[in-house]
C-alpha cells in the first residue's frame, strides 16, 4: 500500500461528502461508426488493465490515513446494453444513467467500460473515478486502448513500446517532497500571491446551496470565427497561450461584472512537466488560484500579457497540491477562498481530437454529467476549425441562459481587437465575491436539537470544532465553515467527548448534528410497525380473507382483486416493513401479527410468492385455513445455475415494465441504469435508486422462494390459480393441500391481477367458502 497524493486524499474527503457521488466520475461517451469486435475489445480492455496500476487500483482509510491499495491481478470485462428498438433520448440517458452510478472507491476497479448499441447506433462509454485517473490519462488510456485492439482485431498479442510509469512512484516522490521541505518555497509563493484574495464566481440566479455535487449538467458552446481570430491575433501579440488568452478573457468578463477589479478564480493545472509524467497513467492534474488585478484603463493585451506573466510564475509553483497550499494560508485568507473554487477553468489543448478504437474513427460527444463540481467549470479545447468548450455548471443555481451569456461574453472579448479598453466593452454577465454568495442562508426554522445527554454533548463538540454551537439540527457541516481536516477534528473531539468511534463515511452522507446525535446515543430501538394491513373492513360479518405479497409486492398488486371480490367481504394483507430472509421468517411475522390484532382469517391467498407465504403460514394454524395460491410456483426447491440473477432480473423488470427491454452483459448497476435510461425514454421516468430498491426486494424474495422446502403439507381445501404455472406443478401443488380445484387463465404472470383474469379469480374463490 501506498500513502495517496494530497489531492488524492482531498477528492475522497470530496466524495464522502458530495450529494451526488457520481460527481467525479468522468465519462467519455465516444461514438463509434461501425460496430466493435466485442471479443478484441474484451482482450484489449484486460491487456490495458494489466498494464497500468491505476487501473488496478481501489482508495481505502485505514486509521485516519487515505492510502492507494494496488491489486496485482484483476480480470475485467467489457459491459454490454442492446436495445433493438431505438428513440432519439435513449443513447444518451443511458450514458446518463451509467454515468450517475456512483463508484465505491474501496472496490477496484475505479474504471469501467461499456459498448452501448441502441437499433444500429453503436457508442463506447469509458467511465473512471477522477481519484484515479485525469482527462490527459484518459487520452492516453484511449490511445492504448485503441492500438491493443487493432493487435487484438489481426490476432496479435496486445503489446506496448515502454514499460509503464507505476502510479505508486510518482504518489511516493511526492510524499518524499512534501517531508524534505521542497515545496516550501511554493508555499510562501502562494501565501504570498493569495493574501487578501477573494473568490470570484457568477452571480446566481437562485441562492440554492452550492457545493460538490450539487444537481449540474453539461452544455457545449463553439467560439465565433471572430473570436477564433482574436485569439490568434493576442497569442501572436502577446506570446501568450490559448490558455493564457482564454484565462484572461474570463478575468475581463468577472471585472466588469460587479465583482471588483480583484479576481481569483480556479485554473486546472496538467502538473506533467517532465516527459516520465506525460507517460503516466494517473491522477497528477492540480488546481491552482489564478488571481489578477483589472482595471476599466486596461486594455484586452494589457490583461493578457499580465495573465501571460502570471501563468509563467504558477506553472513555476504548480507542484503543490492546493490541499495543501489551502492549508497554508492564514484563516483569513481560507475564509476568503474557499477549499474549493467556484468557478474553474480548465483548457485541454487537442485532448478529445483524432480518437479511434483501432480503425473505429470515434467522436467525443458532450459529458452526460447530472451533478456539478463547482458553480461553473468551463473546459476549453483545440479542434480542427478553432475551439470548443463544454461547460458543466449547478443547475439549482444556475439557468442555461446566464451560462450562456457568460460564454457569449468571453466570445465578445475574444473579438475584439486588441487595443479595445475593458470599459469599453458590453458584456452582461454579473459576478460577485463566492464567499459572500455561498455562504450558508439565515435559519428561519426555528428548530434545535431535541433535549438529550447526547444532544448537549455534540453541541459541546460542534462549538469546540466550529467555534459556535449548532443552530438547528440539519445544518450542514460544511456550510457553517467545516473542511476535510476539520472532519478529522471533529472524529477526535468525538471519541474523545463520548467514547463513539464515529463512522464518517456513514455521517458523510448527510453531515449534520442530527445525524451526528443518532451515532452518539444509544437509545433502544421501539417495536417494529405491525405488518397487519386492513384493506377493507366486512360488512355483516363477511368472510375474512388475508392476502400475502408476492416478490417485490405488496398489497397494492391487488388492487383489481379487491375490487372484484364481493363487498361484503373483509379484506386484509401484510405487508413487509423490515427485511425477511426466509418465506417461513415472513409468515411468523404475519402470523404474529394476525394473532395480536385477534384475526383468525377465514382463507388465506397470495400472488406469486405471496402462495408460499400463505401455504407456510397456514402450516401454523391447528385448524386448517382454505388457501388460495395464484400462479404460485410450488415449494420444491429450485436452483437456476451460474445465471440465476441475469434470469431473475428480466423476470423483475419484464413483471414490472413489460418487454422489448434492454439486454445487458454486466452486473446488477448497468442492469439498473439500463432499465431507467429504457423506462425514461418511454415517458416512464422511474428514478435508478428506486429501481435498484426494488429490485433488490424481488431478488432477495426470489432467493426465499428458491430456498423454500417445507416438509410437511396443508390439509385444506385449495384454489390454484394457473397462467404461467404448467400443468406438472399443479400436481405438485395439489399432492400438498387436502382438496384443489384448478383455474386456468389465458395470460400471464403479471396478468392474472388484472381484467378479466381477475374477476375469474374472485369468483373461484367465493366457491371455497
Amino acid at each position: 500500500m501506498t500513502a495517496a497524493t494530497a489531492m488524492q486524499e482531498a477528492l475522497w474527503w470530496v466524495h464522502q461528502r458530495a450529494k451526488n457521488k457520481s460527481v467525479y466520475n468522468l465519462t467519455w461517451r465516444l461514438g463509434c461508426d461501425k460496430a466493435p469486435d466485442l471479443e478484441a475489445l474484451g482482450l484489449a480492455w484486460q491487456a490495458v488493465v494489466d498494464r497500468h496500476e491505476a487501473l488496478r487500483t481501489s482508495v481505502v482509510q485505514r486509521e485516519g490515513v487515505i492510502e492507494l491499495v494496488v491489486r496485482p491481478e484483476l480480470a475485467v470485462q467489457v459491459q454490454l446494453v442492446e436495445v433493438d428498438e431505438a428513440t432519439p433520448e435513449l443513447l444518451r440517458l443511458i450514458a446518463e444513467e451509467i454515468q450517475e452510478q456512483a463508484m465505491h472507491l474501496d472496490q477496484a476497479p475505479l474504471a469501467q467500460l461499456t459498448v452501448v448499441r441502441v437499433g444500429e447506433v453503436h457508442e463506447l462509454l469509458l467511465t473512471v473515478h477522477h481519484v484515479v485517473l485525469d482527462g490527459w490519462a484518459n487520452q492516453l488510456l484511449v490511445s492504448e486502448l485503441s492500438s491493443a485492439y487493432e493487435a487484438a482485431c489481426q490476432g496479435r498479442k496486445p503489446e506496448f513500446a515502454t514499460e509503464a510509469v507505476p502510479f505508486s512512484a510518482y504518489a511516493q516522490e511526492c510524499a518524499q517532497a512534501r517531508d524534505a521541505g521542497k515545496w516550501q518555497a511554493s508555499l510562501d509563493h502562494w501565501r504570498k500571491t493569495l493574501d487578501g484574495a477573494v473568490s470570484t464566481t457568477v452571480a446566481a440566479d437562485r441562492h440554492n446551496l452550492a457545493g460538490t455535487g450539487a444537481p449540474g449538467t453539461t452544455l457545449r458552446y463553439a467560439l465565433s470565427d471572430e473570436a477564433v481570430a482574436g485569439v490568434g491575433e493576442l497569442t501572436k501579440a502577446t506570446f501568450a497561450t490559448p490558455f493564457v488568452v482564454a484565462l484572461a478573457a474570463l478575468q475581463i468578463v468577472l471585472a466588469r461584472g460587479g465583482a471588483g477589479e480583484d479576481v481569483a478564480l480556479g485554473v486546472v493545472v496538467a502538473n506533467r512537466m517532465s516527459q516520465r509524467d506525460q507517460e503516466l497513467m494517473g491522477y497528477t492534474a492540480n488546481l491552482c488560484i489564478a488571481r489578477a488585478t483589472v482595471t476599466g484603463a486596461d486594455t484586452v493585451l494589457d490583461v493578457v500579457g499580465r495573465a501571460r506573466d502570471a501563468m509563467w510564475t504558477m506553472l513555476a509553483h504548480q507542484t503543490v497540491p492546493y490541499p495543501a497550499v489551502f492549508g497554508a494560508l492564514t484563516e483569513s485568507a481560507q475564509a476568503m477562498l474557499r477549499d474549493s473554487a467556484p468557478l474553474l477553468l480548465n483548457y485541454l489543448g487537442p485532448i478529445g481530437n483524432g480518437l479511434s478504437l483501432g480503425d473505429v474513427p470515434m467522436q467525443l460527444h458532450r459529458s452526460p454529467n447530472r451533478a456539478a463540481r463547482a458553480d461553473i467549470a468551463v473546459a476549453m479545447w483545440e479542434t480542427p476549425d478553432g475551439f470548443m468548450t463544454e461547460i458543466e455548471y449547478n443547475t439549482g443555481r444556475y439557468d442555461r441562459e446566464t451560462v450562456l451569456r457568460l460564454m457569449e461574453d468571453i466570445d465578445t472579448v475574444l473579438s475584439a481587437p486588441g487595443a479595445t479598453a475593458v470599459s469599453e466593452l458590453d458584456l452582461g454577465t454579473r459576478s460577485v465575491a463566492g464567499y459572500v454568495d455561498h455562504q450558508a442562508k439565515p435559519v428561519t426554522t426555528g428548530a434545535a436539537l431535541p433535549e438529550s445527554a447526547a444532544a448537549e454533548q455534540v453541541s459541546r463538540v460542534w462549538e469546540q470544532v466550529l467555534g459556535e454551537p449548532p443552530a438547528e439540527p440539519d445544518e450542514d457541516f460544511f456550510a457553517q465553515g467545516g473542511r476535510s481536516l476539520k472532519v478529522l477534528q471533529l472524529a477526535s473531539a468525538v471519541r474523545e467527548e463520548t467514547g463513539t468511534e464515529l463512522d464518517l463515511v456513514r455521517w458523510l452522507a448527510e453531515p449534520t448534528p442530527r445525524r451526528l446525535v443518532e451515532q452518539v446515543a444509544s437509545t433502544a430501538g421501539g417495536q417494529d410497525a405491525s405488518t397487519l394491513v386492513v384493506l377493507r373492513e366486512s360488512v355483516d360479518g363477511g368472510p375474512h380473507l388475508h392476502l400475502l405479497p408476492g416478490a417485490g409486492g405488496g398489497p397494492h398488486d391487488y388492487r383489481a382483486l379487491l375490487a372484484a371480490l364481493p363487498a361484503h367481504w373483509r379484506v386484509t394483507a401484510s405487508q413487509e416493513r423490515r427485511p425477511f430472509g426466509s418465506v417461513a421468517e415472513m409468515a411468523a411475522a404475519y402470523r404474529a401479527d394476525l394473532d395480536a390484532a385477534g384475526a383468525r382469517p377465514d382463507l388465506l391467498g397470495g400472488w406469486s410468492m405471496g402462495g408460499q407465504i400463505a401455504f407456510e403460514l397456514a402450516r401454523g394454524y391447528p385448524v386448517p385455513v382454505p388457501l388460495v395460491l395464484i400462479d404460485s410456483a410450488p415449494p420444491v426447491g429450485y436452483d437456476f445455475g451460474a445465471d440465476t440473477d441475469s434470469l431473475r432480473f428480466e423476470a423483475f423488470a419484464t413483471g414490472a415494465f413489460g418487454g422489448g427491454l434492454p439486454r445487458v452483459r454486466g452486473g446488477d448497476s448497468l442492469r439498473v441504469a439500463a432499465l431507467a435510461a429504457w423506462l425514461a425514454a418511454d415517458g416512464r421516468e422511474v428514478s435508478a435508486t428506486v429501481l435498484a430498491q426494488q429490485w433488490a426486494t424481488y431478488r432477495r424474495h426470489a432467493q426465499a422462494v428458491s430456498d423454500y422446502v417445507p416438509s410437511g403439507g396443508v390439509p385444506a381445501p385449495a384454489l390454484v390459480v394457473a397462467a404461467d404455472l404448467v400443468d406438472a406443478q399443479v400436481d405438485q401443488w395439489a399432492a400438498r393441500v387436502g382438496s384443489v380445484r384448478r383455474l386456468r387463465v389465458a395470460t400471464d404472470h403479471a396478468g392474472v391481477l388484472r381484467g378479466d383474469p381477475v374477476r375469474a379469480v374472485a369468483e373461484a374463490m367465493t366457491h371455497l367458502l
